[in-house]
């Protein structure tokens, strides 16, 4: 066999595992691995089991495609959301390195981005998430695939008594410490610096963020973190968003789950295609969707197994024994605008009487839904503020008031939408700063959505990804000619507002944050 050319400069590295060989950009300047496996492919006997470490190769793998995204359905079309979709597959436990690292033994500050989809769908392989701008910035750059839906996060009681833990489900999640584990061990092989790493996720990536910080298994793992647009903070099993499931619950669900699919013991799961556990069925449509969508996210909710997350994440931050690391952490203004809103005024009605009781009233005076234009657009937005914004605003405060450096934001910039588009999500004048929007600036990658963007967009383009990467950096987002961005201090609860331009100000619409922590802190059990 020929010898392995080990060239940093012609794309080519070793991880533990091997030597990979991967592209370069146009002009050479950054090294681009994609589709490297950190974990066995979990098939087989090693579905629903933890992440095992790559078996060794010879010679040089090629690094230049992505590797398979986990077994998922499409978007639905015509969202803003949907980029299509790529190959899916079972064997899904890639990432993907960029670094402009002039050299492997450089050791430049690492970002690693953990992708939203509600467990259901996504990848690390999205047009967004290129990482090219960001490493031209001096970080290195990764980002990953984890197990998604039901084989990613099922459990059930013969999982249970497979675990020499006595534990089950969290698959997926124990993915994302199984990448954070091959980034410890490889990234400064490509100019990473392993005693830097942070990671940073939107939605159902940011409430994995906001686990890990409270993971003990990511001890010396993660430096620092960036939650974007969710957490896991309201009470188990509370309606809306940043909710987390006990092991007894996720059982519950794990049992029915298998009889749906006509197996009484996991070893018949096990036998069982999995497009036929992860998709819905052909020809759904409408509400039976939604339904059948809705059942598949009750298997992909994170566990609170006593291992990897040993309580609620409320109740960790809460007693400041999470990971004290530095915390960047915060929402959008129209989180609520591209998920679904009520039927009808009935509906809305007898929806906020089941949830809020006592509360109701103040629910409606809150969000003044009556007085609004259109009250069940309102309403939509109101509920997802509980989902998202209260979320990252709780986090942040709990953090900081542990003695963590912390760092909170609202991004309420609206993108520049395509004259006349139409998206099935909303009509654009009433989508504003949606959920995701922030994503393209803090990539610096535009060019990921093809809208008309301004001169003024690149440059607030270069504010956010210049915060994102001097806080990769150092633990703090500011430094030269960018607007001062106060620590947090739940006393004075000022944020960086994320607008028209970036600047500190006072938390916005602290009233209705103000509902939700009045909510669930009735509705939250004891101790959690």
């Amino acid at each position: 066999m020929a010898a392995v050319d080990n060239s940093w400069g012609n794309g080519h590295a070793r991880a533990s595992a091997g030597a990979l060989g991967g592209a370069l950009s146009p002009d050479g300047a950054v090294k681009i691995f994609r589709g490297v496996p950190y974990a066995e492919p979990p098939v087989g006997a090693l579905r629903w089991r933890p992440p095992r470490p790559v078996a060794t190769w010879s010679g040089l793998r090629p690094a230049t495609h992505y590797g398979p995204d986990s077994v998922q359905a499409p978007r639905p079309r015509g969202s803003v959301s949907d980029f299509g979709l790529g190959e899916i597959g079972e064997d899904c436990l890639y990432l993907n390195v960029w670094s402009a690292a002039t050299s492997p033994d450089e050791r430049r500050p690492v970002m690693v981005w953990i992708h939203g989809g509600g467990f259901v769908y996504g990848s690390g392989r999205l047009p967004m998430f290129d990482g090219e701008n960001l490493a031209r910035r001096g970080v290195v750059v990764v980002t990953i695939n984890y197990r998604l839906g039901p084989l990613g996060f099922l459990a059930h009681p013969d999982l249970v008594g497979e675990s020499p833990r006595g534990v089950a489900g969290n698959y997926g999640f124990l993915d994302q410490i199984a990448a954070l584990e091959w980034t410890r061990d490889n990234i400064a092989n490509f100019g990473g610096d392993p005693s830097r790493v942070t990671i940073f996720g939107q939605s159902v990536g940011s409430s994995c963020v906001c686990n890990l910080v409270a993971s003990p298994l990511t001890k010396g793992l993660i430096h620092r973190a960036i939650s974007q647009s969710g957490g896991s903070m309201s009470p188990m099993g509370a309606p809306g968003g940043g909710s987390m499931q006990s092991l007894a619950m996720a059982v519950e669900q794990g049992v029915g789950f298998a009889a749906r699919h006509g197996a009484r013991t996991i070893e018949e799961l096990r036998h069982k295609p999995a497009a036929a556990l992860q998709l819905p069925p052909a020809g759904l449509a409408g509400a039976e969707l939604d339904s059948e969508m809705a059942r598949l996210r009750l298997s992909g909710w994170i566990i609170v197994d006593g291992n990897a997350i040993p309580a609620s994440a409320h109740s960790i931050y809460r007693d400041g024994k999470q990971n004290h690391v530095p915390l960047i952490s915060g929402a959008n203004s129209h989180e609520g605008s591209t998920q679904p809103k009520p039927k009808s005024m009935a509906a809305l009605e007898a929806q906020c009487a089941a949830r809020f009781g006592a509360m109701n009233a103040a629910f409606f005076e809150t969000y003044r839904i009556r007085a609004a234009a259109d009250p069940l657009e309102a309403a939509r937005l109101a509920f997802f503020e509980g989902g998202f914004n209260w979320q990252n605003w709780k986090q942040a405060r709990l953090h900081a008031q542990a003695g963590n450096a912390t760092y909170s934001y609202h991004f309420r910039r609206t993108p520049a939408f395509p004259k006349g588009a139409v998206f099935s999500d909303n009509a654009t004048e009433n989508l504003g700063a949606f959920h995701t929007a922030e994503i393209p600036f803090v990539f610096d990658n535009l060019a990921a959505r093809d809208w008309p963007w301004t001169a003024e967009d690149r440059a607030f383009a270069n504010t956010m990804s210049s915060y994102w990467t001097n806080f990769a950096a150092t633990g703090d987002p500011n430094g030269v000619g960018l607007p001062e961005w106060p620590r947090c201090d739940p006393a004075a609860d000022a944020a960086m507002i994320f607008g028209d331009t970036a600047k500190a100000a006072a938390t916005p619409a602290r009233d209705r944050l103000d509902f939700w922590e009045r909510h669930y802190a009735a509705t939250r059990p004891a101790g959690e």
